[in-house]
């Protein structure tokens, strides 16, 4: 799952990609709630110790439970999900629909990004990009 804090509309989005629109009542939607109150308190916490005088109060928020999806996703895509959710949200909506192949390609992505930093000297990174751009050489045939 992931959690937004709108600090202007004091708002906590909570988006777990196991809501969608075909149920009634989230089957996490009990446990969300509890870990969203636990993080906005230590949000808080944190807000008041390192930052002082921070321009919003702790009190009045609301949680809202929005389901982004009409597709079903097993536990092990929610890692793909969430990350989908975290570079696609703005607030109020996802700016790219929540899908097998939205989520499917952000994992590409996400592989990508982490083969390709700076620094990066692992065989893994190369053996990955061999096997993208010549199956037939590569050493993971």
């Amino acid at each position: 799952m992931a959690v937004f804090f709108n600090m202007l509309t004091r708002v906590i989005w909570v988006i777990d990609p196991l809501y969608h629109n075909k149920l009634a009542c989230p089957p996490t939607g009990q446990r969300d709630e509890i870990i969203a109150w636990k993080l906005h308190d230590a949000l808080f916490t944190c807000l008041n110790e390192f930052y002082a005088g921070w321009p919003t109060s702790k009190d009045n928020w609301t949680l809202k439970f929005p389901s982004m999806t009409n597709c079903i996703f097993s536990r092990a895509d929610t890692g793909g999900c969430v990350l989908h959710v975290a570079r696609h949200f703005d607030a109020h909506k996802l700016k790219m629909p929540l899908t097998k192949y939205t989520v499917s390609k952000t994992k590409r992505d996400a592989l990508h990004e982490c083969l390709k930093l700076q620094g990066n000297f692992s065989s893994l990174a190369q053996d990955a990009f061999w096997k993208v751009l010549a199956p037939s050489d590569s050493a993971f045939v």
